[in-house]
């Protein structure tokens, strides 16, 4: 600190000595001084006076600035992933009712007896609409649970992959489905229906697995209030760097 002081107490009565007419001067121009401004050196000087008067230095400021950037951001993320996972789990949920619909009684038996296929591809289409949604929703949260049970469930799609092309439904390298409406029209009711009607059948574990992705959505929100706020600790660790 006092080889600070002494560094620009002697800048300043150069500058004072040499605007009186000593040497280093040229009409009143103080040509020391001059180059210690242009140079920087005084503002490097008086700057490293004023953060080693408070305890600070660049890297201190730098690191703090870090900081505050890093918790923000982490903050942001923490938002972000929130509303994901309130949108997985209705989207889960939604999967799980189709998924369910597919599987009852009635879709199969129409009034004479035979399936309505007209009925059953429009249902089979709501099915694989939602089944895409939680797939792409999946991806955007940061939930170790769901990630293992979207794992599972695109497993078991693929398991089946051969079975679900003979009624019309494609798996791409998404992991997503496509159906061809005019083939499952046309498919062999009796394949399609083993796919979801039944217990142990395709369906029926596919809506068990968006079952258990909507009950993930609720472990990994456990960070945040009933007001879907940021839960109190993260806030207080938050606020430290405002």
């Amino acid at each position: 600190m006092s080889n600070l002081n002494s560094n620009i107490t002697s800048l300043f009565n150069s500058l004072n000595t040499n605007s009186a007419g000593n040497s280093g001067s040229l009409g009143g121009i103080d040509l020391a001084g001059y180059a210690a401004v242009k140079n920087g050196s005084l503002g490097k000087l008086t700057k490293a006076y004023y953060a080693e008067g408070t305890g600070r230095t660049d890297s201190t400021a730098k690191s703090e600035i870090t900081s505050k950037t890093a918790v923000k951001k982490a903050a942001a993320r923490e938002e972000v992933d929130r509303s994901g996972l309130t949108t997985l789990k209705k989207e889960a949920n939604e999967l799980k009712s189709s998924a369910e619909a597919l599987g009852k009684d009635d879709l199969w038996k129409g009034a004479d007896g035979k399936a309505d296929m007209n009925k059953v591809a429009s249902a089979v289409k709501d099915f694989a609409n939602n089944y895409n949604k939680v797939i792409d929703q999946a991806s955007k949260v940061n939930s170790k649970e769901v990630a293992q049970d979207t794992k599972f469930m695109t497993g078991m799609t693929d398991t089946f992959s051969k079975v679900l092309g003979k009624i019309g439904i494609s798996v791409g390298d998404d992991g997503k489905m496509t159906v061809d409406e005019e083939v499952l029209k046309k498919a062999d009711v009796a394949t399609a229906k083993s796919l979801f009607n039944g217990n142990a059948t395709y369906g029926s574990q596919i809506a068990d697995k968006a079952n258990a992705i909507s009950k993930d959505t609720e472990i990994s929100t456990g960070l945040y209030g009933s007001d879907a706020s940021v839960s109190s600790a993260l806030s207080s660790v938050y606020n430290q760097f405002i």
